[in-house]
């Protein structure tokens, strides 16, 4: 099937939440029905597939994961999965391209019916958000600016020591967990990368394969240990609205057909590189 999409210009503020503080009503039987049970009771994939559309929040900002082509065009391996899971449910894609801030408030606010930009479902958010299978496999890293005077990640939890990281992501708050003492300055992506290439920042946590092609255009940089990465391996999933379970059921059965066929897999290698794969989806 031909692949059908449309996207939305950026989001720049984030979504008010009027919604998610819905208040109890009384059920049928006399006792409280809450919000949750209300999302339950509904089917996300039948109103995915009555209106034609579907609806997803990503952050076209991390080449090659997800990002914007030289024409214009939503490119990546984020997208092409995106494009697949579209066309198997015969609908539209239509993507809003968001700051990664906006993402989990726009999700909640029901503005789309799935996030795709490699969450990891920490536990602050699994009370917010229910997530898939893993998707994405992630190598974390540390670059350091050569002319910081660190050579071991020991050496990074220091008082001494400024940290950037992506505001709110998985890298945060590793750096937060790992290197208490030092300083963590949250930024967008590209601002984080430059204050460590500047001298401003000594270390940022970031994943490998954001790392490798910003250490090759910036030579005051490094990867610290190369070959003992800071985090070995983690995953990065879809977010869903919380209480939608058979659209999380649909998704997470997606996931296992591709996976198990190798799908994956080889549209990770076509865009990013070699892969170690992905756990089984069961």
């Amino acid at each position: 099937m031909k692949s059908r999409m449309k996207w939305l210009v950026p989001v720049l503020a984030l979504v008010m939440l009027a919604g998610a503080c819905a208040s109890e009503d009384e059920g049928t039987d006399g006792g409280p029905t809450s919000a949750a049970q209300a999302v339950v009771d509904g089917n996300l994939l039948d109103a995915i597939k009555d209106r034609g559309t579907l609806h997803v929040g990503m952050v076209l900002q991390f080449p090659p994961q997800m990002y914007i082509d030289d024409n214009g065009n939503p490119a990546g391996y984020d997208v092409d999965l995106m494009n697949m899971l579209a066309d198997d449910l015969g609908v539209t894609l239509e993507i809003s391209n968001l700051e990664f801030d906006a993402m989990i408030p726009g999700l909640i606010a029901n503005q789309f019916d799935m996030v795709s930009v490699g969450l990891v479902g920490r536990p602050a958010r699994l009370e917010q958000l229910w997530f898939t299978c893993p998707y994405v496999p992630y190598r974390q890293v540390v670059v350091v600016n050569n002319d910081s005077g660190v050579n071991d990640i020991s050496e990074l939890n220091s008082s001494d020591v400024t940290m950037t990281a992506l505001i709110g992501s998985t890298a945060a708050s590793l750096t937060e967990t790992r290197f208490p003492n030092a300083e963590l300055v949250e930024l967008d992506q590209a601002p984080a990368l430059l204050e460590v290439a500047s001298g401003r920042a000594d270390a940022i946590v970031i994943e490998e394969y954001l790392a490798l092609p910003f250490v090759a255009e910036n030579p005051s940089t490094s990867v610290l240990n190369p070959n003992a990465p800071f985090v070995a391996e983690e995953y990065g999933a879809w977010a869903v609205p919380r209480g939608e379970v058979v659209w999380l059921n649909y998704l997470n059965g997606w996931l296992a057909y591709y996976i198990s066929r190798g799908t994956l897999d080889e549209v990770y290698e076509r865009h990013i590189g070699p892969t170690e794969g992905l756990p089984a989806c069961n």
